[in-house]
């Protein structure tokens, strides 16, 4: 029996199509939100971590861009983004578009692969429990409108705030990050190479908005933070050491962004967490008074 053809066209995106991609994911997110954050400048810092010609897949129907995929190698654990516009639902477009990712990624080598379906898609997680995903961790994207000027952080006592300086605080910085993070679920560590690039090359790049703690010579704990990102303030990166965990050194971090955006004229600040981690981050953030704005179910399938 000859395989059903598709009448989609596939191909890589191109960096033309980053309006087109933005307005389907602002789309996507809106018709189960209402509303979105999600811009064509958050798109573009994206696509500057992957290879569309090698990372991306598109499906086209005639001259219509309807649905958008990437692909995150990650070594034996890839990871998928997929979209579809909500205007094509029920025409078979998601199926198709993540078998064709699997298939591509075990191709390349991927043991597992891993994709994020919002929480309110209901159909979405259908679709992927049909090709045989499980669900396996939840993300949520926290967000707090700043109604008056935040309080100034507390330090722990025998912890110093800094200012992060490029050629002193690089490497220690990044050092103490990756170690932080190995206690994170599927962590996977980043060289420095890829990390400066990712961080320091970026357009959005302020020193300024970074924070660094000291215990003496040692940074102790630290955060990235980047202005007009998904909608306002956000906050990258924020991470305290395991022997410095305990002190509130994460929510003194976190009211020092709070501070800083505010300065900046940044009234709305926001953040991605793992909402089934063991090391309490939702709960600081939500106690420091930010809200679920966004909701991820993490998926996964073994090859």
């Amino acid at each position: 029996m000859m395989a059903r053809m598709s009448p989609f066209a596939r191909r890589p995106a191109f960096p033309g199509d980053a309006p087109v991609v933005a307005a389907l994911v602002s789309a996507y997110e809106r018709s189960l939100y209402g509303e979105t954050t999600y811009t064509q400048s958050d798109l573009e810092v994206e696509w500057a971590t992957i290879d569309l010609a090698r990372d991306t897949l598109v499906l086209c129907d005639g001259a219509d861009l309807v649905a958008f995929g990437s692909l995150h190698d990650r070594g034996e654990l890839w990871r998928t983004d997929a979209y579809v516009h909500p205007a094509h639902h029920g025409r078979g477009i998601g199926t198709e578009l993540a078998v064709a990712l699997e298939a591509i990624a075990g191709s390349r080598g991927a043991r597992r692969v891993q994709s994020g379906v919002a929480e309110p898609d209901e159909a979405g997680q259908r679709l992927f429990a049909e090709l045989g995903y499980e669900p396996v961790r939840v993300f949520r994207e926290m967000r707090i409108e700043l109604a008056g000027e935040p309080a100034r952080p507390e330090w722990p006592h025998g912890l110093v705030a800094a200012e992060f300086d490029v050629d002193r605080d690089a490497a220690a910085f990044h050092a103490a990050q990756q170690e932080a993070f190995e206690d994170h679920w599927e962590f996977r560590r980043r060289d420095f190479g890829e990390w400066r690039d990712f961080h320091l090359v970026a357009e959005k790049f302020d020193p300024s908005l970074w924070g660094v703690v000291r215990a003496g010579d040692e940074i102790a704990a630290g955060a990235i933070c980047v202005a007009g990102r998904y909608g306002g303030g956000w906050v990258a990166v924020l991470f305290t050491r395991r022997p410095f965990r305990g002190q509130g050194v994460g929510r003194a971090l976190l009211q020092d962004a709070f501070v800083k955006f505010w300065e900046r004229g940044e009234r709305s600040v926001g953040l991605s967490v793992d909402a089934d981690g063991t090391l309490g981050a939702f709960h600081l953030y939500e106690s420091a008074g930010m809200q679920p704005a966004l909701g991820w179910v993490m998926v996964e399938k073994e090859l």
